[in-house]
């Protein structure tokens, strides 16, 4: 059995395409209010991708459940919500159990390990675009990958090397870390400027003007003391491809700020930043946009952290 806890839209993406393929997974919900209003409703999502749609059933349960203990957890939450998540559930965790991290941006997962030393925390990088028009109503708009690493250099574990890739294509990647730097200064480049000017990922470009390039060096900079021999047009090739793949894609936080949620502002351009000053590198244009993003979001009355 497999559990999920994070009942957002990545979350209940994978909860729902791990039911249909018939892997029994329980959804964990934060408290009996939520549980309550899940089972009112069927206790089940609706399932769309490509035009097509079907309704999943999904049992759910509280993090103090007694039905089971946890082997493998799938932690979906927002990357500010994931440390006291995880405590909601420690107690359930079995010795060794993993903890497979789908947090957005850097800082949550090294989090975990630091404090779950004697489970195997998991880091991953997930690609797929999923939105929810409604409550517990799932969109797949995009089918992405997973890459999945363990930062401590530990074998994949079992139950995910039994998971079948036709259901979540997933991939083992030995440096994670790598994997998740260069997401990290990609997400820098254009979730910011997206919720700055409300637009779609394909108009960054034009938004950000002059900036990007500057932007560009002064993230390569940080990824360069962190990948050694990371060319400089690589992450510029990448920033481009993904902003003309995903061109009508509405970014995660440009959906928060539209939800009016909190934002993983720390984890993205305040994660990076931080990590520049660590380093000793000037990074005056990532400074800029992180300050404007943060009276952006201040403006609108939503927290800055």
């Amino acid at each position: 059995m497999l559990h999920v806890l994070g009942a957002g839209s990545l979350g209940l993406l994978w909860a729902a395409r791990l039911a249909v393929a018939g892997v029994d997974v329980r959804v964990i919900l934060r408290d009996a209010q939520a549980l309550q209003h899940w089972q009112a409703a069927g206790s089940s999502v609706l399932f769309e991708h490509a035009g097509r749609r079907c309704r999943v059933p999904l049992p759910a349960q509280l993090p103090d459940s007694q039905e089971q203990p946890i082997r493998a957890l799938i932690l979906a939450t927002k990357a500010y919500s994931a440390e006291s998540a995880l405590h909601s559930v420690a107690k359930r965790l079995m010795p060794g159990a993993s903890v497979l991290m789908l947090q957005n941006g850097m800082g949550s997962q090294q989090a975990a390990s630091l404090a779950y030393p004697h489970q195997q925390v998991l880091y991953a990088s997930v690609t797929d675009g999923v939105w929810m028009p409604a409550p517990r109503h799932i969109v797949w708009a995009g089918q992405g990958t997973t890459q999945v690493g363990d930062p401590d250099a530990n074998p994949c574990p079992q139950w995910l090397e039994q998971l079948d890739r036709e259901v979540i294509d997933w991939h083992w990647h030995p440096q994670i870390l790598n994997t998740l730097w260069q997401k990290l200064a990609i997400n820098c480049a254009i979730n910011p400027y997206t919720a700055l000017h409300d637009c779609c990922n394909g108009e960054v470009l034009e938004r950000a003007g002059k900036q990007m390039a500057p932007l560009i060096h002064e993230l390569h900079s940080l990824l360069a003391l962190h990948i050694p021999g990371y060319r400089l047009t690589e992450l510029s090739e990448r920033i481009h491809q993904v902003i003309e793949h995903t061109a009508n894609n509405s970014s995660s936080m440009r959906q928060d700020v539209h939800a009016r949620r909190r934002t993983e502002i720390s984890y993205i351009t305040g994660f990076t930043c931080q990590a520049a000053r660590q380093s000793g590198l000037e990074t005056p244009v990532l400074d800029r946009l992180h300050e404007a993003l943060k009276t952006h979001l201040a403006t609108l009355g939503l927290p800055t952290d």
